[in-house]
């Protein structure tokens, strides 16, 4: 089945309780707070000095992926503590924002995935 991101975007917006049935098996059914709550959470970063502030954040013990020559996607860590590695580092941030997994990318993972959480 098919489900576009408009209709999960209004989903987001106007249930509590989430049931999700792929393949004729239950695949979840929870609140809409707890089935997001466990959605990958990331900080993306912008800086011309991304291999340094790399490097500040992997020996702090974050995990850190480049995507692109000027941008970082961080997890394991708050904006907060990304904030004071640059700071301490001397990296100038030109963006930096706290991104989680939306309701689209979580039913994409639970149905494509085989996802027995419930």
């Amino acid at each position: 089945m098919l489900v576009s991101s408009h209709v999960l975007a209004e989903v987001a917006q106007t249930v509590d309780q989430v049931v999700i049935i792929a393949r004729g098996r239950l695949v979840t059914q929870s609140t809409l707070a707890d089935l997001t709550a466990g959605a990958d959470a990331a900080v993306r970063v912008r800086t011309p000095q991304a291999e340094a502030l790399r490097e500040r954040l992997t020996a702090g013990g974050a995990a850190v992926r480049l995507d692109g020559p000027d941008q970082l996607v961080v997890t394991g860590v708050t904006t907060e503590q990304v904030g004071r590695a640059a700071a301490a580092a001397g990296v100038v941030l030109h963006e930096m924002r706290f991104e989680r997994s939306n309701l689209e990318e979580v039913f994409l993972e639970l149905t494509n995935h085989g996802g027995t959480q419930s």
